[in-house]
């Protein structure tokens, strides 16, 4: 019998063809290999991202105050943002997907307020594509049109509103969630390491972004 069983110390014996089911129903577990980020850790680098957004998106609103004379520092600003605020839309997608796509665990958790989810994020998602997208247009364009300039501020305008609705909405659970991976804990928060390396590859890439738009937004003092 000694092919049969397994014997381990302080343990009773067990069965080959037990253990072989054990290894294959571990092999066929749904969960088996990496994690993927449960609501929680996907709503604390949205967080993260958004209270990010927070400090800089008002610095930008200041160079709207003398736009001739912030001109420049207008431009760098907005491209230096590009990468936060994508990883912000690419989070709270990643959210929506997982709970259209019939996710348990985000499903669970719910989804957001009915007026936030129908009016308020579809707003707020199309301005801003359309703001940073026509920005750069501008940028770029050597002679723009004024239905670029159009779409520039009627994005602006929409934005705007949208974004405060969205901030006062959401304020109350910024602070709690955006520290909690950066400040240590009893225990280690999953994925903590990996959210905290992308916001700061995202603002990286954004002063990355920013020196090479300076011989653009140059050009505009030629």
């Amino acid at each position: 019998m000694r092919g049969f069983t397994v014997f381990s110390s302080g343990l009773a014996p067990l069965p080959v063809w037990k253990r072989s089911l054990a290894n294959v129903a571990r092999l066929e577990r749904p969960d088996f290999g990496p994690p993927s980020p449960a609501p929680t850790e996907n709503a604390r680098l949205t967080a993260t991202t958004g209270l990010i957004l927070l400090v800089l998106l008002p610095i930008e609103g200041l160079t709207l105050l003398s736009l001739h004379s912030f001109l420049s520092l207008h431009m760098l600003i907005g491209v230096a943002l590009i990468p936060p605020v994508a990883l912000k839309l690419g989070s709270t997608f990643y959210r929506f997907f997982r709970y259209y796509t019939g996710s348990a665990i985000f499903r669970e958790k719910g989804p957001p307020q009915l007026v936030m989810r129908i009016l308020v994020a579809p707003a707020l998602v199309a301005s801003t594509i359309g703001l940073f997208g026509s920005g750069v247009a501008l940028m770029l364009l050597e002679h723009p049109n004024s239905l670029v300039f159009a779409i520039h501020k009627v994005s602006f305008i929409i934005w705007l509103g949208a974004i405060g609705i969205h901030v006062l909405a959401y304020l109350h659970h910024l602070p709690r969630l955006a520290v909690a991976d950066w400040v240590r804990g009893k225990q280690e928060v999953v994925g903590r390491r990996l959210r905290r390396r992308a916001v700061a590859a995202s603002l990286l890439a954004g002063g990355g972004v920013a020196l090479v738009a300076l011989p653009v937004v140059a050009a505009w003092h030629r």
